[in-house]
């Protein structure tokens, strides 16, 4: 059971999970989203563009629980060649709730968003030291793609254009995971 704390924040153990909301976001959102991003990002520069990203992203879904919001995931379609592609631009999660299933759903509900948008696959990208988003995403089927991979599935054109769309730097991680096959 989950017990309150002085600052407004809850302990929670994994049955509490059960009652969390993925939800769309709205424009309500926005302040505590800014101030998650913060938390999470820690100041440095992704604390910024996570939330650049919530405003244009075209679709974000939040996880909520209890009225506070403890992660997001900002979402966008790239077509590629006739071919839709998911990408997920910013996940984060409060630091206090990490490790209980909280990114896992927001990664559930992107794939059964852009599996409704009949995307053909998911692509994200994380940086090398993220050890814990890296965890998260091979543990739900994501394959680690260096560049040249990408170029051989998409082919060359089509993959640098996604790389710039997805704002891919020398050394970051390609996340990829197929949702149909064809």
């Amino acid at each position: 059971m989950a017990e309150n704390l002085k600052n407004g924040d809850f302990y929670l153990c994994q049955s509490d999970i059960k009652g969390l909301l993925v939800r769309e976001s709205s424009k309500d959102d926005y302040e505590k989203i800014k101030s998650l991003a913060i938390k999470v990002f820690k100041e440095r520069p992704d604390s910024h563009w996570a939330v650049v990203g919530f405003k244009r992203a075209q679709k974000t879904y939040v996880a909520e629980l209890r009225g506070k919001i403890l992660g997001a995931v900002e979402l966008e379609i790239i077509k590629l060649d006739s071919k839709r592609h998911g990408h997920i631009g910013y996940i984060f999660v409060d630091p206090d709730y990490q490790g209980m299933g909280i990114g896992k759903k927001l990664i559930q509900k992107a794939e059964e968003y852009f599996a409704k948008k009949n995307c053909v696959s998911v692509w994200a990208l994380t940086d090398r030291e993220n050890y814990k988003a890296r965890k998260l995403f091979a543990g739900l089927g994501y394959k680690e793609l260096k560049k040249d991979h990408v170029y051989d599935i998409l082919g060359e054109t089509a993959g640098k254009i996604l790389l710039r769309r997805m704002i891919y730097w020398e050394g970051d991680i390609i996340l990829h995971k197929p949702l149909s096959y064809d």
